[in-house]
């Protein structure tokens, strides 16, 4: 993976010559959701000659850590940052509309997620599945069913969407089982 980073240019923008931008992208990948890493990434955000990819990676890595840590308002800002700069930017928009899921902001989650699949997301199966979430939250239980149901085409087994078309197809019996007892 060294070798790779180094002659991958995207690689070398996003970590960038700062330690403290090196020490954010280690932390976040680990998964460690700490005020040092919030810290770690704010400090190299403070960086002067800071590129603006690098810039959008760290604000990312920082939202990202905040929303794990359910700090969902700050995790909007910094993705929010982010779209300022590059409005187009897939990744920025599906974690926006996970923060705005968790905020149950459920209409603007949506078109934060349609948004990122228009623009090509890194994982689509998540966007479709998280936006199934926000519109089975709305009621939208056909809209829901689909986006389940697509991720689960994009990534056959993943549990996530494998558990939700399951509880519909129970739903689904329950009901029908229901109404065949109201009808006798």
């Amino acid at each position: 993976a060294g070798a790779q980073q180094r002659t991958d240019p995207s690689a070398v923008t996003v970590v960038g010559r700062d330690p403290n931008a090196r020490r954010c992208n280690d932390l976040v990948m680990r998964g460690d959701i700490s005020d040092t890493t919030v810290e770690q990434c704010t400090e190299a955000l403070s960086y002067r000659h800071l590129t603006q990819a690098a810039e959008i990676q760290l604000r990312i890595n920082r939202g990202v850590t905040l929303m794990r840590r359910q700090q969902n308002e700050q995790a909007l800002t910094d993705f929010d940052a982010v779209i300022a700069l590059q409005p187009r930017h897939p990744e920025a928009q599906v974690n926006r509309g996970a923060a705005l899921l968790q905020l149950r902001r459920y209409g603007p989650a949506i078109a934060a997620f349609t948004e990122a699949l228009g623009l090509g997301v890194q994982e689509p199966y998540k966007a479709y599945f998280n936006r199934g979430a926000a519109r089975e939250a709305l009621g939208d239980i056909r809209g829901a069913y689909e986006d389940y149901n697509t991720a689960l085409e994009i990534y056959p087994d993943w549990g996530p969407a494998n558990a939700e078309l399951q509880r519909f197809a129970r739903q689904r019996r329950q009901h029908l089982e229901a109404s065949q007892t109201g009808a006798s």
